[in-house]
């Protein structure tokens, strides 16, 4: 009965003491989503002006919608798949939590 008891105390010490598994957090379905979930991109006052020739993120949509700009114009709008988000760093759309919306390039 003593080790039956201590089977137990040992169990509930571990559960209680674990750290908390927010990789799984993040996949489990949440309302509202934990990301932008946009059909198409909608009007913003996301502006080429001043940028050199590439592809940038629209903060303003959750980084969800991006444009390739060229000679200080916008050439094309684009919208990354409901889950993902463009990451400016590698260029791609990429899963929500590995990409900070609007931050500077840092490894998360």
């Amino acid at each position: 009965m003593l080790k039956i008891l201590a089977v137990v105390i040992l169990g509930i010490t571990m559960v209680l003491t674990q750290q908390p598994d927010y990789y799984h957090y993040l996949h489990l379905p949440h309302s509202p989503p934990l990301h932008p979930v946009l059909s198409e991109a909608p009007p913003t006052s996301f502006s080429c002006a001043a940028r050199p020739r590439g592809y940038y993120a629209d903060v303003q949509t959750g980084c969800q919608v991006f444009h390739f700009c060229w000679r200080q114009h916008i050439v094309s709008t684009d919208l990354c798949a409901n889950g993902t988000v463009f990451n400016e760093q590698f260029q791609v759309c990429d899963h929500f939590y590995n990409v900070r919306c609007g931050s500077p390039y840092e490894d998360l």
